[in-house]
């Protein structure tokens, strides 16, 4: 139950910043434009949705 809570609570909110930091620092370099960056960061934010749905199945089980 507490690791699911630490996935569901904390893990979102981490793996979001940590996208938008780099997309940042994509922009920032000259790497990529916005759209590109947001693009990027979509991404990044829907795998790890999904890899936390994977270990919130596999903790509960």
């Amino acid at each position: 139950m507490l690791k699911s809570l630490i996935i569901s609570q904390f893990a979102g909110p981490i793996i979001r910043h940590g996208a938008t930091v780099v997309g940042g620092y994509l922009i920032a370099q000259g790497w990529a434009d916005e759209s590109t960056a947001g693009e990027i960061v979509g991404g990044l934010v829907a795998a790890g949705g999904l890899i936390m749905s994977w270990a919130d199945k596999a903790i509960r089980v």
